[in-house]
């Protein structure tokens, strides 16, 4: 390929498009249990749900229930990937791999939101949430329904006849908060370095075209997040639901949480499909032996395997 203007130029704009239309053919899964939250600043702030208790009769004045500014913050970070090729192997068309890698950007920088997510998610027994707990934890503070407040555990841990597996989670997706938040800034776009004039060309003989954006993740509503380590059956998953619609608000009415989405790793894909797409669930008889049984559970959730989970024992 000759080396001028024009073709340069020509060969960005082919690789700009290719990155554009590589950027659509990704479907994340994040969206599934995560609020995006556009930003328009170094970070967001997130009031907590215990300042929101519902609404109440009129009765005299309005009572104010005021967001804290400080409750929760998300900074937002920047990322970026760099590729470059040098001049002779334009000049000699040795550059079969640019297009391909270029869309490699592009699906790096799509599959970043998911990414991020599910690291965030995975830190949850490390991460302090709006509350001042750990996201996933067994001191969370809930209400009894006389209004007094009560602890609440959103994390499952085996109990003394159970090993423990995998974490696999639970979420409630219904309502506008979620429990994760994405949080883009400004998009992801490659932009090239290739005038003739640029240093890198000048000076280096190479061709550069770089992909960069801003954005977070991070951890939303915990009251619509359940962990557990539990082995993932009937009663593990009965038991989950129970914990998720124990929660009240400070009058002690309840939330009406109920979770929809189960989110597995790859490893606890069978058991999940048994569980919440199995006509016929296994219960032990008084023998010891398994006899089929009608499957109470069956499309209690919908389900969700996430490659991007980890496999390993306790998560």
């Amino acid at each position: 390929m000759e080396i001028n203007i024009g073709n340069i130029n020509a060969l960005s704009t082919k690789l700009s498009m290719a990155f554009a239309q590589q950027l659509k053919t990704v479907e994340p899964t994040y969206t599934q249990f995560s609020l995006t939250v556009p930003s328009t600043s170094g970070e967001n702030f997130y009031p907590r749900l215990a300042e929101l208790p519902g609404l109440r009769e009129w009765v005299g004045d309005r009572v104010i229930h005021r967001l804290k500014a400080d409750a929760f913050r998300i900074r937002n970070k920047t990322f970026e990937e760099t590729i470059s090729i040098s001049r002779e192997d334009l000049e000699d068309e040795q550059f079969g791999l640019l297009m391909p890698a270029v869309q490699q950007l592009a699906q790096n920088a799509a599959d970043l939101p998911d990414k991020l997510v599910y690291e965030a998610l995975e830190t949850g027994t490390s991460t302090k949430g709006m509350d001042g707990q750990y996201f996933f934890d067994t001191d969370h503070q809930t209400s009894a329904e006389d209004g007094s407040s009560v602890p609440y555990s959103n994390i499952g841990k085996p109990k003394s006849d159970e090993g423990e597996g995998p974490a696999w989670y639970l979420f409630c997706t219904t309502q506008p908060l979620k429990p994760l938040i994405f949080q883009p800034r400004r998009p992801f776009k490659v932009t090239p370095k290739t005038q003739l004039t640029d240093g890198n060309v000048f000076y280096g003989n190479h061709f550069i075209w770089g992909v960069d954006g801003r954005c977070a993740a991070g951890l939303g509503m915990y009251q619509f997040a359940y962990r557990s380590t539990r082995p993932l059956n009937g009663t593990s998953f009965e038991d989950a639901l129970a914990a998720m619609a124990s929660q009240r608000r400070r009058d002690g009415s309840p939330y009406g949480i109920r979770p929809d989405l189960m989110v597995v790793p790859n490893n606890l894909e069978g058991a999940a499909r048994r569980l919440i797409n199995g006509e016929f669930n296994p219960e032990r008889a008084p023998d010891g032996t398994f006899i089929p049984s009608s499957n109470t559970w069956k499309g209690a959730a919908k389900l969700l395997v996430a490659p991007r989970l980890s496999q390993k024992v306790g998560g």
